[in-house]
């Protein structure tokens, strides 16, 4: 399937009632789901997967992170630099799932293996993050840019990490096809209108990068 990487949301496994506020946000404009739950049981992420691709709209992309057992229930799967290779994942998953590959240095833009396996790349950290304090130096948005243009429009690259609504837009400015959340949307009180706040946001950039582009 295609993926609508506008407003991708990425689950945060300490969120309350998950389900419910995974379906509210897509009420709010979310348009892809990744369910990283990295220290549940292996039944547990599949059980997961299958209950929020059965309770979403079937245009909703719901990703698997790093677990290729959970990603045959789901529409695809998402790696990172440790994890299995994207080309691994697509010789398992097949040709239809969509795999995304998280990047952390631009050589790794330049492995055509890898990028051809790959239907989207995500600039990980954009900025500093609580989510995930251990992450690598953060990119910022020039470093968005160099990945930008070093993918070279073989995939869309979408960007992760310290992003809320008030920054969302700059990352699109980049050249970013999409920004992928945890916090500004599941530690939000109202999940449906951070969502939408998000998705105006990245509407925005997106209508006003065609508009200068048509100039």
């Amino acid at each position: 399937m295609s993926v609508d990487l506008r407003v991708y949301l990425v689950t945060d496994p300490r969120t309350d009632d998950l389900l419910d506020v995974v379906s509210r946000a897509v009420a709010g404009g979310v348009t892809s789901v990744q369910v990283r739950h990295k220290d549940a049981a292996p039944d547990e992420r599949i059980d997961l997967v299958r209950r929020l691709r059965d309770a979403l709209p079937a245009h909703v992309a719901v990703i698997a992170n790093d677990d290729l057992e959970a990603a045959r229930w789901a529409d695809g799967l998402h790696v990172g630099v440790d994890d299995v290779a994207p080309s691994t994942a697509r010789a398992v998953l097949g040709p239809d799932a969509v795999i995304g590959w998280s990047v952390n240095d631009l050589a790794q833009l330049d492995d055509d293996v890898e990028m051809s396996a790959s239907d989207y790349v995500a600039v990980s950290p954009v900025w500093a993050t609580a989510t995930k304090p251990d992450a690598s130096e953060p990119f910022g948005l020039d470093g968005v840019r160099a990945v930008v243009e070093r993918a070279g429009g073989r995939v869309p690259v979408v960007g992760i990490g310290g992003i809320d609504s008030t920054t969302a837009g700059l990352v699109v400015e980049a050249g970013a096809s999409g920004v992928a959340v945890v916090s500004a949307i599941c530690a939000a009180a109202d999940p449906t209108s951070a969502a939408a706040d998000l998705r105006r946001a990245v509407d925005g950039a997106l209508r006003a990068a065609v508009e200068r582009a048509g100039r």
